[in-house]
């Protein structure tokens, strides 16, 4: 037991969720499926770090949104999440996202898109652009 617990705090402080906001910053690229629709999107995205908030701008089908993004807890298990908002065809939605690494260790984000009347909810993942796999 006393080995289980000496690892935990390893383990714990290697997730990416754990290392700190700047651990997002960058561009990536972005697709997903809008909530309540079967359309899907491609995009991008940069990202930086301002005072513990994640800054974020958007670019979906060639329109630019500004979004924010925070750190939080979800379940009764806390398990580490990201939580993204913005605005957009005048509707307010909020991201839930599972923060994660590539092969290489760059970001990999998945995520659940809802708006206050969401019947279906979306789906969006966000790709490094540093990540790229290299093949040998």
């Amino acid at each position: 037991m006393s080995l289980l617990l000496a690892g935990m705090p390893v383990f714990a402080a290697g997730q990416p969720a754990d290392s700190g906001l700047d651990y997002l910053s960058g561009s990536y690229v972005v697709i997903g499926k809008h909530a309540d629709s079967e359309k899907t999107y491609t995009g991008r995205m940069t990202v930086s770090l301002a005072e513990q908030v994640l800054k974020i701008v958007r670019v979906i089908g060639g329109r630019s949104t500004e979004a924010t993004g925070t750190m939080d807890a979800a379940t009764p298990d806390r398990i580490p999440v990201l939580r993204v908002s913005f605005k957009e065809h005048g509707k307010l939605h909020e991201e839930t996202c599972m923060v994660s690494s590539d092969l290489d260790n760059y970001p990999r984000v998945s995520c659940y898109v809802q708006h206050n009347f969401t019947k279906k909810v979306g789906l969006e993942a966000w790709f490094s652009d540093h990540g790229q796999l290299r093949r040998q």
